[in-house]
């Protein structure tokens, strides 16, 4: 969330505060490695002229997945840290609204 679109001054602190926690942070890259090197894979499998189109869709099933469970853990740890604390912060419109925002990228 960047201050500019969010616009205002308590959109500005609250920007400062609302990070993506450590935790979450780590098993993201490690999901994301892990969708990277399926996707490698598949550019491999494409290089040769007998790949059997079935076993390019699983590891295309494969990345969705993964990029699925990415959105997920992100989420998820949007709506612990953040949005459920947005009233002790004061800032619940603004949360709410950007949570209708960043819902609309679900898959």
């Amino acid at each position: 969330m960047s201050s500019a679109a969010a616009g205002g001054a308590e959109a500005t602190t609250t920007a400062e505060h609302l990070h993506l926690d450590p935790a979450t942070r780590e098993d993201v890259q490690l999901r994301l490695k892990s969708a990277r090197g399926h996707l490698d894979g598949i550019l491999r499998m494409l290089a040769d002229p007998d790949v059997y189109c079935v076993d390019i869709l699983k590891q295309v099933k494969a990345v969705q997945g993964a990029l699925a469970r990415v959105s997920d853990a992100v989420l998820r740890s949007h709506i612990r840290d953040h949005v459920a604390t947005a009233s002790q912060r004061g800032d619940t419109e603004h949360i709410v609204t950007e949570l209708m925002e960043a819902l609309k990228y679900r898959t």
